[in-house]
């Protein structure tokens, strides 16, 4: 499967006259950007998660995002995923709306409301996921300053319900275009539904 998958990025890379790519300054915190109407742009990213107590393990994300107006953007994600010693499969599917309340520069913080959906192959705890996030930034010459106010509410069918709410932000400064460095937090506060269960 993984093989398939390789073939068919080289074959896309190869068959596009042309491509661009979004500046991307964090890896967890958004910035306050959205596609061009009518642009397409694909995307694969991997992570790998790996402790002591655990195999590791490695996730897989191909996402298609399109630009439907100035305001308005639309992504589509297929999850995979592959434990140590298992086989690699089929995770998840995930759609994200991004709406901006007006063009880049019309208001301060350039505010855009994100919206996403993410439905796992297995019932288990946290199956469905709907996120809410305010994104917020501005540009200070070569330094940005990113904000992201969360809240994420998770359910399956026979489990408990819980609700995340957290903060992601950046600080970065870029000297050049060519180069940027920053650092970022991400900090989420769960809460159960379930009585007795310990909120942390």
């Amino acid at each position: 499967m993984f093989q398939k998958l390789l073939l068919l990025a080289l074959v896309i890379i190869f068959a596009v006259p042309s491509v661009q790519a979004d500046r991307r300054k964090y890896v967890w915190t958004y910035q306050t950007i959205t596609i061009a109407p009518e642009a397409t742009e694909l995307e694969f990213y991997q992570t790998i998660s790996s402790n002591d107590n655990k195999a590791d393990k490695w996730e897989y994300r191909i996402e298609i995002e399109q630009g439907i107006s100035p305001e308005f953007d639309l992504g589509l994600y297929q999850i995979f995923t592959q434990t140590a010693g298992e086989s690699f499969k089929w995770d998840a599917f995930q759609i994200r709306g991004r709406f901006r309340f007006a063009l880049q520069g019309e208001m301060s913080f350039d505010p855009v409301l994100y919206v996403e959906y993410r439905r796992k192959a297995v019932n288990a705890s946290g199956q469905n996921k709907l996120e809410g996030k305010l994104l917020l930034g501005k540009d200070f010459s070569k330094t940005n300053f990113s904000i992201n106010p969360v809240v994420e509410y998770l359910w399956a069918s026979g489990f408990d319900s819980y609700t995340e709410i957290g903060l992601d932000a950046g600080l970065s400064y870029a000297p050049n275009f060519k180069f940027s460095f920053g650092i970022e937090s991400s900090t989420r506060q769960y809460f159960y539904t379930e009585a007795g269960k310990e909120n942390k």
